[in-house]
């Protein structure tokens, strides 16, 4: 992933890294059956938190996602921006489903931004 698509991925990723999202992760889904180019995955402590999480990215993506689901119950998010979907657990959630364990090790990475993210951030 690159060009426009990289940025936007980048910028969610620094929103929820500025509102103390856990374990960023990237998983690279080129190549496979699933129509999109990567997830995205963090933690939030609790619902609470996981809710305050995906309340960051609708408010300041500059895209409305395509499809959003689980954003009441604050334990498994899930928003579908297109060319990537980030998935938002609380941390017993994510330790139980492991996505992160589906994929092969080298398409699974921590998250690290291409460049410093914007100051509004």
């Amino acid at each position: 992933m690159s060009g426009p698509e990289r940025e936007l991925l980048d910028r969610a990723a620094a929103l929820l890294d500025a509102k103390k999202g856990a374990r960023l992760t990237v998983i690279d889904l080129g190549g496979s059956s699933i129509p999109t180019s990567c997830f995205l995955i963090a933690s939030g402590e609790n619902p609470v938190h996981v809710r305050a999480l995906c309340n960051e990215l609708l408010a300041k993506m500059p895209l409305a996602p395509r499809h959003v689901e689980g954003v009441r119950e604050g334990r498994w998010a899930l928003l579908d921006y297109g060319d990537f979907v980030v998935h938002i657990f609380d941390d017993e959630v994510r330790t139980f489903y492991d996505l992160e364990g589906l994929w092969p090790r080298d398409r699974v990475t921590p998250w690290a931004p291409l460049r410093r993210p914007p100051a509004s951030v």
